[in-house]
């Protein structure tokens, strides 16, 4: 009943896991729109009634593909999970504000975003995990010259 317990080390490498494969679902996420094209994604954006839509598609694309590729390699991940959790929050904010969370329809409405910015707050208190170049990085004694 070992796995009941699971060791410190077990658990950084399940935050790793976590952290790598939500970082790559997050590039996924903004490669698809970059390669859809910058215009689609702003015109969507538009539709929806934003302001500066042009700026705001630049936005989420540079963040999705910047914050996810920072998550993956595990870099600034405290930050990084704290601007993916404001950028989640943006997101449902402009696309699901004032939709009941339940409806006929079967799920949650804005799921999804609500998974994602619960895993980017947890980022913020859980750290990197076991494989990341924050841990590499810490680990490297300080150099005097």
């Amino acid at each position: 009943m070992k796995f009941l317990h699971p060791s410190p080390q077990s658990s950084s490498r399940g935050v790793t896991i976590l952290r790598v494969v939500f970082g790559a679902l997050m590039v996924v996420h903004g490669l698809q729109k970059l390669m859809a094209g910058h215009a689609a994604f702003a015109a969507s954006v538009a539709a929806m009634g934003v302001q500066k839509p042009e700026l705001i598609a630049w936005l989420v694309i540079a963040g999705e593909l910047g914050l996810g590729t920072l998550l993956v390699l595990g870099a600034l991940t405290r930050v990084a999970g704290f601007l993916a959790a404001i950028l989640f929050a943006s997101i449902w904010f402009v696309t699901e504000a004032g939709k009941p969370l339940l409806t006929d329809a079967s799920g949650v409405t804005a799921e999804l975003l609500i998974v994602y910015f619960a895993i980017s707050v947890a980022f913020v208190f859980l750290g990197p995990g076991a494989l990341s170049l924050d841990r590499k990085l810490a680990r490297q004694p300080v150099r005097s010259r």
